[in-house]
């Protein structure tokens, strides 16, 4: 008996590429407020292999549609509705998808690196492929969906296939993985404070250097080689030496308060500076060193951090918002996520002339806005 349309199953409509592009132009003078604009529904379309690169589609509704290849690289799709969409290799990396609804969506191949999914709802969503006879599978040799680097802080992921997906350095604070099917996905580097892993299946799953606070370990009934190099709860040793980390600081706000002529920048070196939590905000704390330093999610705000040393250090999510970075070192440091907005990132005027600038040689930066400057190349001899 041949199968039937029914009116819960609308028709797909195919569009060409100079259709897709009025749509979009339309869509952004709806946004902007300009005459003209429209407010665009392609619900259930089929548009394969469009471009739509750094283009502003906030609100946009694509509920059921087949975006199969298209390109939304550094696009706006705030609060988009992407309900059961196929998305398989689209390429949404540094795309904003912030409370965007792509349950049931399809991201098969897709490339979201440096996307940010905060708060998306992506319960049910297929993150890799599906075969009905051999079960998921990787795609093109490389997994499933890469969102490393990403940031899905709140988003929801119950239920979803994320079968060798690679979540690698992404921020996934307070996500929701219950009964996701994570078997063989990398979440190497990724900061997973608060999530929840409940019914999840993790065979195979990579927690290598990941941050795991506010996380049941036991639960997950990992390994310790499975916990290499993860980040866990401060310990009771580390809780014990808060005041030793106060007494600290207030040496090195004393000794550049003074010029130097007071007390002397005692070394923070390898502390685990966690359990200090708001001790760091607002504060004079020229030449701090902290080499090696544990201070992931730490505020430091406001705080005057000229010529400081950070080699090295694990400042994950750390917040540098407004700091005075001037000639500080981040050399070799774990700054995947770190906010720096308005921090001050120029050279520092030494006393006896020239001058020394910020180096963020060798350190992490996914997620941070920052970008590496290019290293000169070698002369020839």
């Amino acid at each position: 008996m041949p199968h039937r349309r029914t009116h819960l199953q609308p028709k797909a409509i195919a569009v060409d590429a100079a259709w897709f592009e009025a749509m979009v132009v339309a869509h952004e003078s709806f946004i902007a407020g300009r005459r003209g604009g429209a407010r665009a529904v392609p619900r259930f379309i089929v548009a394969h292999r469009m471009g739509a690169d750094r283009r502003v589609l906030a609100d946009i509704d694509f509920t059921g549609a087949d975006l199969t290849g298209s390109s939304f690289i550094g696009s706006d799709l705030s609060r988009a509705a992407l309900y059961c969409a196929n998305l398989s290799a689209c390429d949404l990396r540094a795309s904003k998808l912030v409370r965007a609804d792509m349950r049931g969506a399809t991201f098969a191949g897709a490339r979201l690196a440096g996307a940010v999914l905060d708060e998306a709802d992506m319960r049910a969503a297929i993150l890799c492929a599906a075969d009905e006879d051999f079960g998921l599978r990787r795609v093109g040799g490389a997994g499933g969906a890469s969102l490393a680097g990403g940031s899905l802080n709140g988003a929801q992921l119950d239920d979803a296939q994320a079968f060798a997906v690679d979540f690698s350095n992404c921020s996934l604070k307070g996500v929701r993985l219950r009964n996701a099917n994570l078997k063989n996905a990398n979440f190497t580097n990724a900061n997973l404070d608060g999530a929840d892993f409940a019914g999840a299946r993790l065979t195979g799953v990579q927690f290598s250097g990941a941050i795991l606070t506010n996380v049941d370990v036991r639960a997950l009934c990992l390994t310790p080689k499975d916990l290499s190099g993860c980040v866990l709860d401060p310990s009771p040793a580390a809780q014990a030496r808060l005041g030793e980390i106060a007494g600290a600081l207030e040496a090195v706000e004393l000794w550049a308060r003074s010029d130097g002529g007071e007390a002397a920048p005692a070394s923070l070196d390898a502390f685990d500076l966690r359990p200090a939590t708001d001790l760091f905000k607002g504060r004079l704390l020229a030449g701090l060193a902290a080499r090696g330093a544990v201070g992931v999610g730490l505020d430091f705000s406001g705080a005057q951090l000229m010529g400081a040393d950070f080699e090295g250090a694990d400042l994950r999510s750390a917040n540098f918002t407004g700091a005075d970075l001037r000639g500080a070192s981040f050399r070799h440091a774990r700054l995947s996520h770190a906010i720096f907005r308005d921090a001050n990132l120029k050279p520092l005027q030494l006393v006896h002339g020239g001058t020394r600038p910020v180096t963020f040689a060798g350190a992490s930066l996914e997620g941070t806005g920052l970008v590496r400057a290019p290293q000169p190349a070698p002369q020839p001899a």
